[in-house]
C-alpha cells in the first residue's frame, strides 16, 4: 500500500490525506456526540480531562520514532548516492586517456551507469539490474588484467575505488527494498485515530470545544503525515543525471 501511495501524483496524495483527515475527524466527532448523549443518564462515563494525554503521548512518541526512521533512511540514500557518484567519477578519471587509457573498462563503466539509471532507478531501486551486474563482472575482469601490469599500489587503489562503486550500489538497493514498513504506518494511523477519539471524549460535556480541539489536531496530524510522505521514497529528490555527469567530468 505504501509503495502504491508513493507512486501517485502529489495532488492525489494530498487528496488522500485530506480525505483521511476528514474521515477521522468525522468518526471522532460521532464518538464524542454519542458519549455526550449518554452523559445525560450516566455522568460517571465522563473521562477525566488528563486521560487523553496517555493516548496522545504514545502517538507522539511513536510518530517521532517513525519520522526518525524515515529520515535516517533518506540520509542513508543520499550518502550512498554521493558515494556512488564520487567513485564513478574517480574510476572514469583512472580509466581515461590522462590516466591508464583503459578504453574497454571505460565502456563497461558507462554500460553499468546506463543500466543503473535506466533499469534500477526506474524500478525505484527495488530490483537489481542483470545488465548492471554483468557490466560490473566485465569491469572486474578488466581490473584483474590491469592489476597484473601496473604497480601494486595503483592496482590496490583501483580495487578500492571499484569496491566503493559496488558497496554504494548494494547499499542503494538495500535501502530501496527495506524500510518501507507498512506495519509502522498502520500503527501511526491507528494511534492518530485513537488520539482524536481521546480528545473528543474528554470534551463530551463541551461538544463545541471538542470539535475545535479535534479540528486543530486533525490539521496538525495531516500536516505531519504530509511531511513524512514526502520522504517515503528516499531517492525521489536525487538527480540521476549526476551519474552521467560523473562520466563526463571524469
Amino acid at each position: 500500500m505504501i509503495q502504491l501511495f508513493s507512486a501517485q501524483s502529489v495532488w492525489i496524495q494530498c487528496a488522500i490525506l485530506l480525505v483521511h483527515g476528514l474521515l477521522v475527524l468525522a468518526a471522532a466527532t460521532a464518538c464524542m456526540h454519542g458519549l455526550s448523549t449518554r452523559l445525560r443518564a450516566r455522568a460517571d462515563l465522563m473521562p477525566v480531562a488528563p486521560y487523553f494525554v496517555s493516548v496522545t503521548t504514545v502517538f507522539a512518541l511513536f510518530l517521532a520514532f517513525h519520522a526518525s526512521t524515515i529520515w535516517s533512511r533518506q540520509h542513508a540514500a543520499e550518502a550512498a548516492f554521493e558515494e556512488a557518484v564520487t567513485a564513478i567519477s574517480r574510476l572514469q578519471s583512472l580509466f581515461g586517456k590522462e590516466g591508464l587509457g583503459l578504453e574497454n573498462a571505460r565502456l563497461h563503466l558507462a554500460g553499468y551507469v546506463d543500466a543503473v539509471v535506466r533499469e534500477e532507478w526506474a524500478s525505484g531501486n527495488t530490483q537489481p539490474s542483470a545488465r548492471a551486474s554483468q557490466e560490473l563482472a566485465q569491469l572486474r575482469h578488466e581490473l584483474i588484467r590491469t592489476s597484473e601490469r601496473v604497480p601494486t599500489a595503483l592496482g590496490n587503489h583501483l580495487w578500492r575505488v571499484f569496491d566503493d562503486v559496488v558497496k554504494a550500489r548494494n547499499e542503494r538497493l538495500w535501502i530501496g527494498t527495506h524500510g518501507r514498513s507498512e506495519q509502522s504506518w498502520a500503527l501511526v494511523l491507528v494511534l492518530g485515530f485513537l488520539s482524536h477519539i481521546a480528545i473528543g471524549l474528554v470534551h463530551a460535556d463541551r461538544p463545541a470545544a471538542g470539535r475545535t480541539a479535534m479540528t486543530l489536531f486533525a490539521c496538525a496530524t495531516t500536516a505531519s503525515y504530509w511531511l513524512l510522505t514526502r520522504s517515503i521514497n528516499p531517492f525521489a529528490h536525487l538527480d540521476t543525471n549526476e551519474y552521467l555527469r560523473a562520466l563526463v567530468g571524469g
